[in-house]
């Protein structure tokens, strides 16, 4: 497949994480302890944490959210990304030495190439394509030929069942899928058929309306906000939104269909706190809460949740980005992305400059 017509476009495309913590990191439904600092250059990387579990995630996340609020990003925080790839066209969490090939997808010690860095990396670097932030053609060249290849690798990892794994060789998920095809939706008029698929299997994975509908991990698991809120991102949309989003109508209600069942969860648990639980303990979630935001706000439907999703993002936006005493890129990108499709402020989101957060949290 060729992207090179996307070279010349005035607009290729306008079209959701990884969260580090002192102590674990979260990524798609994968809990894994925090490791010692990585060794290679960090030069252009967002955020002072150790990026071995979430470096490409949380840059993927930044990037995307500048973009969606019209700013245009370092060029050495696009480089390092595009640094960050590997040969066949995948993405893993983060290499520590770029002179050495990246290993293979390793389901069981979840280590090497995976599905959601791969996906994250990929809308980012469509959305970079964009005339209007002027970035130099050696720059967009490279950004046009790293999505050709990273598009090459998700097309052919989608498994038989319509889903993907979280580790080529793996059993896939909902959040893995939900990613994977909400890249494919930046094109979706070329992957219609493996879209389909997709939908069909997160429907395998739904609850039933009786029960609040929702998405679980993984067939046997029970239905958890995070698997949701990535898991409908794929059927609704992509990353990161379009700009100035029609205004959402009330909330449908739950049919016997993936997306409706994702939705329908998402607005239920949205519409009481605007909060949706932790899949991991207790307490909210304030990563699952903005992709379902993202979510209903794409699908243009849930206006009430949407709203008081929104102000329980602002009104817990410092604890979301700098609560662990450091700046996370991923809940800035997050925020610029919801601040963008519900009309908010990124200067003055929940009395923070979302975007001077993230920048300067850039290393030089």
């Amino acid at each position: 497949m060729s992207l090179a017509s996307m070279r010349v476009a005035p607009r290729r495309r306008t079209t959701i994480i990884a969260l580090t913590a002192s102590a674990v990191v979260a990524i798609g439904g994968i809990t894994a302890p925090a490791a010692s600092a990585a060794p290679s250059s960090t030069s252009g990387l967002y955020g002072s944490a150790d990026p071995t579990y979430d470096g490409v995630y949380r840059q993927s996340l930044g990037l995307m959210g500048l973009v969606a609020v019209g700013r245009t990003p370092d060029a050495s925080a696009i480089t390092w990304l595009l640094d960050q790839q590997c040969k066949d066209g995948s993405f893993q969490a983060y290499r520590t030495d770029l002179s050495a090939p990246c290993g293979t997808p390793d389901p069981e010690n979840y280590s090497g190439p995976d599905m959601n860095s791969t996906a994250m990396a990929y809308m980012s670097l469509m959305s970079l394509d964009d005339s209007r932030l002027n970035l130099p053609n050696r720059l967009t060249n490279r950004i046009v030929d790293a999505v050709e290849a990273s598009l090459e690798y998700l097309t052919a990892n989608q498994l038989s069942n319509g889903g993907w794994p979280y580790y080529a060789g793996g059993t896939a998920d909902a959040n893995s899928t939900g990613l994977a095809a909400a890249a494919l939706r930046t094109l979706d008029f070329q992957f219609r058929p493996q879209l389909a698929k997709a939908s069909r299997f997160l429907g395998r994975l739904s609850g039933e309306c009786s029960a609040g509908g929702g998405f679980a991990y993984q067939a046997g698991n029970a239905v958890d906000p995070m698997a949701s809120a990535q898991g409908t991102l794929g059927i609704v949309g992509s990353l990161p939104v379009e700009r100035k989003l029609p205004k959402a109508a009330a909330a449908a209600p739950c049919a016997n269909t993936a997306k409706a069942k994702g939705l329908s969860y998402l607005n239920t648990g949205l519409s009481t706190t605007g909060l949706l639980p932790s899949a991991y303990g207790d307490g909210p979630d304030y990563q699952s809460t903005a992709f379902a935001v993202l979510d209903l706000a794409q699908a243009r439907q849930g206006r009430t949740a949407i709203a008081k999703g929104t102000s329980a993002l602002a009104a817990n936006a410092k604890d979301f980005v700098s609560g662990s005493g450091a700046t996370s890129p991923a809940a800035a990108g997050l925020l610029l992305m919801v601040a963008e499709a519900t009309g908010r402020s990124p200067k003055a989101f929940g009395g923070m400059n979302l975007i001077s957060t993230l920048t300067s949290s850039m290393r030089r």
